[in-house]
């Protein structure tokens, strides 16, 4: 069993992060954090070849996998017990395949108006709506009060 926790590749979902990890913790669970990842689509016009792109797919994949690392990091001062997972895909789909079988899911900072470049109007209604476990919304606000408990 797992808390689940989606991680933005924009803000690194600190608030969210902290959250997901004091829940695993009072569980007596792992926690997962998880992050999106598309391939970056090469830039056309018409009757022009695109540029050949020296980066791999895989050098890709493991700079995400770096990035959502660092994430974690800065948002919890280690990733010592936390498992990060780089699916490729949209978010949502990316989120409903990694909390299979989990306890929680959490998504954060709602209310900014995007989660990962993606309006939250569309990933968090198909996440609520799909999902097999429970799944907690935070609205941005509370980043600020998770800050200040800290202090």
């Amino acid at each position: 069993m797992s808390v689940v926790v989606g991680v933005s590749p924009t803000s690194g979902s600190p608030a969210a992060l902290r959250w997901a990890a004091r829940e695993a913790q009072l569980r007596g669970v792992r926690l997962r954090a998880v992050q999106a990842w598309r391939s970056p689509r090469m830039p056309g016009s018409p009757g022009v070849r695109p540029p050949l792109s020296v980066v791999t797919g895989e050098d890709q994949v493991a700079d995400a996998e770096l990035a959502l690392r660092e994430h974690v990091v800065d948002a919890l001062g280690s990733a010592d017990g936390v498992e990060c997972v780089v699916v490729h895909g949209g978010a949502a789909n990316a989120l409903l395949t990694a909390s299979a079988g989990a306890e929680l899911l959490v998504l954060g900072e709602v209310g900014s108006g995007a989660l990962g470049g993606v309006r939250t109007g569309f990933i968090a209604p198909q996440v609520v709506l799909k999902a097999n476990c429970p799944v907690v919304v935070m609205p941005s606000s509370v980043g600020a009060e998770l800050e200040e408990e800290e202090l």
